[in-house]
């Protein structure tokens, strides 16, 4: 029997102006009327000709729903409302691109290990999430992702559409590999602190705080039982959440720009003054009992000892709406800034969703990508979960959810602390992020200055060698520096500086910088 297709248009104008520039807002009018039209004609076996519309794609409802594996990242959430956040999910994807979703919770730590772990031993996956600490240039190497853009122009025009502003930086030597979490890209390195904390202690967090002031209010805390933070068994550069660099690699193992709105020069950060000063600092911290005693050994994230009020404040990346992670409800959280908004390839990259390289259907994971970036309830419902179980509307606002009040409250239902789903103008936005948030991310990023190397990533595949030395150098000598529990700072600083070079890292950083001097050429 011949089978029913039906013809399901998908135009580009994804209904609103969308300017090339990061920061630039959309609107979104819709185009059901030409949709519907373009359907029929096509049912009727014509040439479906719809003005604006930029693709096609074909959606066949007599085969059977293709099933597409999805990663969430999250930390150690319980997720008991997954099965119902799936069933709202498939309600919209069946009838509209004849695909079911299986969303797969996986642990930050674990990302890398895990995709790389089960492509190579063929497991079941599809869409995957890269990024974090699993960077879209380490994936690639790995041969975990797709090529995308046949697929973009052939199945995604929404995706495309609403991704255009960071079109560059989701590619690898010219090729698109994954889809960008963060359309209006503007990022910069924050920490987040326990306010109720603050307030009551006296303590003044404020923008751009030095480490005198911080270490100033380690005093503060000390005397009241709390420690300042925990950096505990880290490899990771830290210092980035402090700073405005523009990071190569997830600890800038390839190298960084340390002022990059004004260079191009790619340094050794490890071989900065800036950067034994930091360590000095830890040290400091650790030395005064601002840091626990156990952080090395204690295996509990920073993130729950945060929660449990154990530890005042932690690093974390700075937008407008970052607060909504750090949502507690013992207490106020507070975000500060500690450095100015920057526009770089890394905040494009920071959370990107890609098709594995041994999905059965890659065109199915692309229908899906496109939905999840053109509607808006599919990527609420993936963000937050099921309006009424998972979430419920603040009173008196037109977009503001939160999960007080309801059995998500405490993030049991559903919750992925470390995905970003679809255009986020089109999402709701949670408490305390307010019905402006659409006006503050444009003037966030409309504030933010751009790196220099914007569009740019670094291509690490002649390096693979060289990059896992780095990584084992980093894993075996970086913790302790970060925990600021080493005897003597400089001399754990030139022992870090001569593995590393001898790792072959300032190799790696000038075929780095040969990459970026080719591609500002062009």
């Amino acid at each position: 029997m011949k089978k029913r297709v039906i013809s399901v248009i998908l135009t580009g104008v994804l209904a609103a102006s969308v300017l090339a520039g990061c920061g630039s807002k959309t609107e979104a009018p819709a185009q059901a009327g030409a949709k519907e039209e373009a359907a029929e004609a096509a049912e009727a076996g014509e040439a479906a000709e719809t003005a604006g519309a930029a693709e096609t794609a074909v959606i066949d409802f007599d085969e059977d729903p293709y099933e597409i594996a999805i990663t969430i990242i999250g930390l150690n959430e319980s997720n008991n409302d997954l099965e119902k956040v799936e069933e709202a999910v498939n309600a919209i994807t069946l009838p509209k691109i004849n695909a079911t979703v299986d969303i797969q919770p996986l642990f930050i730590g674990d990302m890398g290990t895990t995709t790389t772990m089960g492509i190579a031993g063929g497991e079941k996956m599809d869409i995957v999430t890269v990024g974090l600490i699993y960077s879209l240039s380490n994936a690639v190497s790995d041969g975990v992702l797709l090529p995308l853009d046949d697929l973009l122009a052939e199945r995604g025009p929404a995706a495309a559409e609403v991704t255009s502003r960071v079109a560059e930086a989701q590619k690898i030597d010219g090729v698109t590999y994954a889809l960008s979490g963060y359309p209006y890209c503007a990022i910069t390195g924050g920490i987040v602190y326990n306010k109720t904390m603050a307030d009551e202690y006296g303590i003044d967090m404020h923008d751009e705080m030095t480490w005198d002031e911080l270490t100033a209010a380690g005093e503060i805390l000390k005397e009241h039982g709390v420690y300042l933070t925990k950096y505990g068994n880290s490899s990771q550069l830290n210092l980035k959440f402090e700073s405005g660099f523009d990071v190569f690699g997830g600890s800038g193992e390839y190298g960084v720009l340390m002022n990059p709105a004004d260079s191009d020069q790619i340094e050794n950060v490890f071989e900065s003054e800036l950067f034994e000063k930091f360590c000095e600092r830890n040290k400091v911290w650790f030395d005064n009992g601002y840091l626990p005693a156990d952080q090395m050994t204690d295996s509990t994230s920073v993130q729950q000892l945060f929660a449990d009020q154990k530890v005042f404040m932690t690093s974390t990346s700075y937008t407008p709406d970052q607060i909504a992670v750090w949502t507690n409800d013992k207490f106020e959280t507070g975000l500060i800034r500690m450095a100015e908004p920057l526009v770089t390839t890394g905040g494009a990259v920071e959370m990107m969703l890609g098709i594995a390289a041994t999905s059965e259907r890659p065109d199915k994971c692309m229908d899906l990508l496109n939905l999840i970036y053109e509607d808006g309830e599919l990527a609420t419902l993936l963000n937050y979960g099921v309006e009424g179980l998972d979430y419920v509307k603040v009173d008196g606002t037109e977009h503001v959810i939160t999960m007080e009040g309801t059995t998500n409250a405490d993030h049991s239902g559903y919750f992925t602390t470390f995905s970003h789903f679809g255009d986020p103008l089109k999402r709701v936005v949670v408490a305390p992020v307010t019905d402006s948030y659409y006006d503050d991310l444009k003037a966030f990023n409309d504030e933010a200055r751009t790196s220099k190397a914007f569009g740019y990533t670094f291509n690490a595949d002649q390096y693979p060698t060289e990059a896992a030395a780095i990584s084992a150098v980093l894993q075996e000598k970086l913790p302790m520096l970060n925990a600021g529990q080493v005897s003597d700072v400089h001399a754990a600083v030139e022992d870090l500086k001569a593995a590393l070079d001898q790792a072959g890292m300032n190799d790696v950083i000038a075929g780095n910088q040969a990459q970026l001097d080719a591609y500002l050429a062009k």
